[in-house]
């Protein structure tokens, strides 16, 4: 074995790069060596830690040996003593107390050796857009290398920051990424060489490998696009490079200069949809899909700004998802047109009201740190988003890009809360927005508002509001449509009732907010059934009715697939569920179909008409949802496929489609149809009566 004193001279000839600053935040530097070894599925890594003062202990994956650990000055600590296992079953850990070898007040630099094994199955990886679950952590071997920051594979320590410069071994042909700038590739016999020097610092470390081709054109001076794909796609390659260079072009003009020297477009062998710091790393399927590029996929390049360079303060709640969806997704559908704007905030309002129907699904935006659920998803990312939408009205564009500028120019590579991007917008807009941060990120819930009392004249309608308790501060959007058309006010609204007057020539309508500017909680009937209200159900009821034996089987593999696990209700006799609760209910009779069928649906034998166009149940199977007439606060699902070879593999797609109302997917090749029902008149509209 290599002594100590020969590994602490070795590493220090790699010229560690010094802490960064990064705020208040202690920054940790690695310098590291790891040697990969694919057949017994391993890694050993001598690691040259730089350690700021007043950090006292680290923490390592519980799987890794630690061999050996040596100090600046040569000292050689004692491993038996400086190395505590965790007996936390939930936090199965090795602890390195920094103390004993003389560190933990002073901080210097400390060389740990140690190796580990990482083998995880990723048949059963799930990445879904409701429930994170089944995430692989840490595993080697010949189908590829993966290590995630959640694996603790490199020490660390609990409220620091890091920055890497890691020198590694693979077997040749195993192309490694992580973040930063790769300085070195070199293969000799049997053994590929890579160093990447990552110098900004970050909250945790990825690292993948596999058998790659390797793509790099730049996107300006000092960036490059890179792409790591495991087949080598000339077509593919050239979309997510041209897209790469639009995004970085668009968000540099928006929010600042791109922060890193690369952004790669990694491909995985197993589902994962993740955006870290200079790269985004997606699932071969994913990847694929056609419109990942002109979405998602632009979604995790804004992350390098909101996220991995501005960290979150989570002292007061996690911003970043729902500003990278408003640089992003909704930034897009902006692009494409105000409808497409309207349709994507109507969206987010019907998702919030399906998950939290049930009051204790909510809570306060303080309180968001991540998605777990439909639930964390509909408060973290939709009411995020749309407290940046009402922003960004209440001050102007321009003054509200502005202060994103700033937040991202004065805290690149440090933590932002919430209070800093506020502060940056009643800056740039010259407005008091104290009030409007503590109603919306304090309080669990959102507004809901009435009218009543409209009365119109020849120049005039007056009108009340009215809003639930305790009252909001609002800038409500008030749509009067008269001799000039449509035109929209702004009124506000601070009491739980108040009443207004809005001049105008012949005016015939009065709307209030049809638009979705506000976030509010919607009235039922501005709501179409959608297949998310079904969703939001964590314990739906599955239905059957004289079923076959053979279509009884397929159903409850139908439903174990929907519901990812074995544990779930199935009904044969076509009983639907209690009041509240929704019923998925596959292959009714007729007259169930008719009875949920919303007015543009019909379906007669093996014919379907939608909104007027005919379709045939022999090319396609449907899935639509509808409102129990006789239970105004149920969604139902009806799934209609004669196939119980398709049946199973329905249930993976439908979660795909939750904000539409019915879906026509395709029997063989072909595109899946979907679309919205209808809704019903919004008690917040009036007209003039003739």
């Amino acid at each position: 074995m290599k002594t100590a004193a020969f590994l602490l001279t070795a590493l220090t000839l790699l010229a560690a790069t010094p802490p960064a600053a990064a705020g208040s935040e202690p920054v940790i530097s690695h310098t590291a060596r790891l040697t990969f070894d694919v057949a017994t599925h391993s890694v050993q890594i001598v690691d040259l830690l730089e350690i700021p003062a007043g950090v006292d202990h680290l923490r390592l994956n519980r799987g890794m040996t630690i061999t050996a650990i040596e100090a600046a000055d040569g000292a050689q600590g004692d491993v038996r003593l400086a190395v505590q296992a965790s007996d936390d079953a939930d936090d199965p850990i090795l602890e390195l107390d920094l103390t004993r070898l003389g560190l933990g007040d002073r901080g210097g630099r400390l060389v740990v050796t140690f190796g580990g094994t990482f083998l995880e199955s990723v048949a059963d990886a799930v990445f879904s857009r409701e429930n994170v679950g089944n995430e692989i952590t840490a595993t080697i071997g010949e189908e590829g290398i993966y290590l995630s920051s959640a694996a603790e594979w490199l020490p660390r320590a609990d409220g620091t920051l890091a920055i890497h410069d890691l020198t590694i071994m693979t077997p040749a042909g195993f192309e490694t990424v992580t973040q930063g700038t790769r300085t070195v590739h070199e293969t000799a016999g049997a053994v590929l060489t890579t160093r990447w020097v990552a110098p900004d610092p970050s909250d945790g470390i990825n690292l993948i490998a596999n058998r790659y081709f390797v793509h790099e054109e730049p996107v300006r001076e000092g960036v490059v696009s890179q792409t790591f794909f495991l087949e080598d796609d000339a077509r593919l390659r050239a979309t997510y490079m041209e897209r790469t260079k639009a995004y970085i072009a668009m968000y540099e003009e928006m929010i600042g200069p791109y922060p890193y020297t690369k952004f790669a477009t990694v491909e995985n062998w197993f589902p994962t949809g993740y955006g870290m710091p200079s790269y985004t790393l997606l699932g071969s399927q994913v990847l694929r899909l056609p419109f990942i590029p002109y979405t998602s996929f632009g979604h995790e390049i804004a992350h390098n700004w909101w996220g991995n360079a501005v960290f979150v303060d989570t002292a007061e709640g996690n911003w970043c998802e729902g500003l990278t969806v408003y640089c992003a997704d909704y930034h897009y559908k902006a692009q494409e047109s105000p409808e497409a704007a309207r349709s994507y905030r109507r969206t987010l309002l019907k998702d919030y009201a399906a998950y939290t129907k049930d009051a204790a699904n909510d809570f306060p935006l303080a309180a968001f740190l991540s998605r777990h659920s439909g639930a964390t998803r509909a408060v973290g990312y939709g009411k995020s988003m749309m407290v940046f939408h009402m922003a960004d009205r209440m001050i102007g564009r321009e003054a509200f890009l502005e202060g994103l500028r700033r937040v991202a120019r004065e805290h690149n590579f440090s933590k932002a809360a919430w209070s800093d991007f506020l502060d940056a917008f009643a800056t740039a807009g010259g407005r008091d927005l104290a009030a409007f941060g503590d109603q919306w990120l304090n309080r669990t819930g959102a507004p809901f508002l009435a009218l009543k009392d409209v009365a119109f004249a020849d120049d005039k309608v007056a009108f009340t509001l009215v809003q639930s308790d305790p009252a909001y501060a609002l800038e409500v959007p008030v749509v009067v449509t008269g001799a000039a058309g449509p035109q929209e006010h702004i009124v506000a609204l601070a009491a739980l009732e108040q009443e207004f007057t809005l001049a105008g020539t012949g005016i015939t309508r009065l709307a209030v907010d049809p638009d979705a500017h506000l976030f509010r909680r919607l009235h039922r009937q501005e709501i179409e059934p959608t297949i998310s209200q079904v969703l939001a159900d964590e314990d739906p009821v599955f239905v059957l009715q004289d079923a076959a034996a053979e279509m009884t089987a397929a159903a409850r593999a139908f439903a174990a697939s929907y519901a990812e696990t074995e544990d779930f209700t199935l009904v044969a006799d076509g009983t639907l569920p209690q009041p509240g609760r929704s019923g998925i209910i596959i292959n009714p009779p007729a007259t169930r179909v008719k009875e949920l069928a919303a007015p543009e649906l019909v379906v007669a034998g093996s014919t379907v008409f939608v909104a007027g166009k005919r379709y045939s149940l022999k090319d396609y199977d449907l899935v639509f949802a509808g409102f129990d007439r006789g239970d105004g606060d149920a969604t139902h699902l009806v799934v209609l496929c004669d196939s119980t070879y398709r049946l199973e593999a329905l249930a993976r797609r439908v979660g795909h489609y939750g904000k539409y109302s019915w879906l026509l997917l395709p029997t063989g090749q072909g595109k899946v149809l979907r679309g919205n029902w209808e809704t019903g008149d919004s008690p917040l509209a009036a007209a003039r009566p003739r």
